[in-house]
């Protein structure tokens, strides 16, 4: 990767740390934690605002540790290969989801075997795939319908 694009991807990181470090999700926590009283619907109310609050401060630390791991690899010149293949990340991949750690061949084959995405449907490739370096063309369900 090109020094230049690096530099980019580092003060986008250090831009989104500066940003969590002044607009941290901490927001109304005050309120949420020390409010008492009310009936059943203002008990319910908080209980799923608190439980809203831990898990938007799970996440945000969580991909707070991801950027943390970003700036890390380009301070040691690993950022952009996947951690699979070791190949590089397409740019526009790292443009879409700069934490990103895997090519997108490697990221689809891992959420496959996590069962994540319903590849059985494949209709954002329009009935596409990749096999063996080269694209296939599957017939739809309808045309075999119609076939018979």
């Amino acid at each position: 990767m090109e020094k230049n694009q690096l530099e980019n991807f580092k003060s986008l990181f250090v831009e989104i740390k500066n940003h969590h470090a002044t607009n941290a999700i901490e927001l109304g926590a005050e309120t949420i934690w020390s409010s008492k009283g009310g009936d059943d619907i203002d008990l319910a109310s908080r209980e799923r605002d608190r439980e809203l609050l831990l898990k938007l401060q799970g996440r945000n630390r969580f991909y707070m540790k991801k950027v943390d791991e970003a700036l890390f690899r380009i301070e040691n010149g690993t950022f952009g290969e996947c951690f699979e293949c070791g190949c590089d990340i397409e740019a526009t991949r790292l443009e879409a989801r700069p934490t990103a750690t895997h090519c997108i061949g490697c990221k689809e084959a891992q959420e496959r075997e996590e069962g994540h995405i319903p590849y059985s449907r494949r209709s954002h490739t329009h009935g596409l795939e990749i096999v063996n370096n080269n694209v296939v063309s599957f017939p739809n369900k309808s045309d075999n319908a119609q076939a018979m």
